[in-house]
């Protein structure tokens, strides 16, 4: 599975997300200027046509040719070119207000507005997703708002006032509680902008920890028992153990001490990882579990975390599909005349221990018990009984369906006093 660095994947979602808002911004502005300029000056209406016409088709670019290589170079264009883009609104307006309005009547007034425009842009920020270029922005734009407003308030004709009715009739004069309530909204503004990035990129990380967690998790649990889990909201405690009733598999390849004496390590690697992705897919699709790989064996289990139903018939049904798989690795190996590959399989139900095994150090979820080690063994029996298939009697009594087998009463199990009941499958 190809690695995704999921960070990298938020800013990119998020730049272009900005991009396509500042192309959409750019466009309305750019009819806005078409049909109803507002310039006294033909040089700034065409001006202002020109910019907006500029960066639709270049935030446009971005938002095509954006991804993973060259997201820090747009990322560093954007910001530039936004702030380049500001500056350039700024002159051409500046421009414009020389020649409709020379004398600077009524900026008292015109102070009300002037924080909308990089108030604006700051807010726009949040579609970074990212705190770093959002600071950027309101530290920029803070202090150009500010040199706006320094300039104003120290023009020798502007003045504070209290009075409605003065500010009403003067344009020199600034209304002094909207003055003060425009200081605590850039101020509140600006933090809910941070506040509200940083809960994104804390709520993003959450999520890329519960997904990265639910592809390790997605190794051993089937969709469907994963699916289940999530359904009725499982919760496996660290240090809660239960006794469930289980099917354990084990599988062994056949003859692998001298098939990887003429292979190189590598080769040795690649038959092992083929074979266990042959193997867990039927594992998966009968709903059952990868307890482990040991070495050129698997162990799974069916009716862990939770039983599925009928878990001993799901691990008989596994165990069939293995079968057919393995025939046909095998018809493939021999086309490329390579080495033909076979198995055992052993198949025991009872009582085992379900739960988080281990030391602070390193626990895993597993299964334990007696049955473990029986199913262990029963596919170590298979060798001796030149048998593809071996389950045992108490597996075998839960089935949902007669089967054609050879009965072998009385087997010993080797590390154990009672002797079983074993029959042979051949698929």
């Amino acid at each position: 599975m190809k690695n995704i660095n999921h960070e990298l994947a938020r800013r990119i979602a998020g730049l272009r997300l900005f991009c396509i808002v500042i192309c959409g911004i750019c466009m309305l502005n750019l009819i806005r200027w078409i049909l109803a300029p507002t310039g006294e000056v033909l040089l700034v209406n065409q001006g202002q046509m020109m910019l907006n016409l500029i960066y639709v088709i270049i935030t446009f670019s971005f938002i095509y040719f954006l991804n993973d290589k060259n997201y820090i170079f747009i990322s560093a264009a954007t910001i530039i070119l936004f702030i380049l883009y500001y500056f350039t609104f700024e002159i051409l307006n500046d421009y414009d207000r020389s020649f409709a309005n020379p004398d600077k009547l009524g900026i008292g007034r015109a102070l009300e507005t002037i924080p909308l425009l990089p108030l604006t842009f700051i807010i726009s920020g949040i579609l970074f997703l990212r705190k770093s270029l959002l600071f950027i922005f309101i530290v920029f734009f803070t202090f150009m708002c500010g040199l706006s407003v320094y300039e104003i308030i120290t023009d020798n004709r502007t003045y504070f006032s209290n009075d409605w009715n003065t500010t009403i009739s003067d344009g020199f004069a600034i209304y002094t509680p909207v003055f003060v309530v425009w200081l605590n909204v850039w101020v509140i503004i600006c933090i809910i902008c941070m506040a509200s990035v940083y809960l994104i990129d804390r709520l993003m990380r959450d999520a890329i920890r519960f997904e990265k967690s639910t592809a390790q998790f997605g190794r051993y649990f089937s969709p469907t028992v994963r699916e289940k889990i999530q359904e009725i909201d499982l919760e496996i405690k660290e240090d809660e153990n239960n006794n469930q009733l289980v099917a354990v598999m084990f599988t062994d390849i056949d003859n692998f001490t001298q098939l990887s004496e003429k292979m190189s390590s590598k080769e040795i690697i690649e038959l092992l990882s083929e074979y266990q992705d042959r193997m867990i897919k039927p594992i998966f699709k009968n709903s059952g579990t990868v307890d482990k790989f040991i070495g050129d064996s698997v162990m799974a289990t069916f009716g862990t975390p939770i039983s599925q139903g009928n878990d001993a018939q799901n691990a008989f049904d596994c165990a069939r599909e293995m079968q057919i798989a393995m025939r046909q690795w095998a018809k493939e190996r021999k086309d490329k005349n390579l080495a033909e590959i076979t198995h055992r399989i052993g198949i025991h139900f009872g009582n085992c221990v379900v739960g988080n095994i281990g030391n602070e150090d390193r626990k895993e979820f597993t299964v334990i018990g007696d049955v473990v080690n029986v199913a262990n063994r029963v596919c170590d029996i298979c060798k001796e009984l030149n048998a593809e298939i071996l389950i045992t009697e108490t597996l075998k009594n839960r089935l949902n369906e007669e089967i054609n087998s050879e009965v072998i009463k009385e087997h010993p199990i080797r590390g154990r006093e009672d002797k079983i009941t074993l029959y042979k499958i051949q698929i």
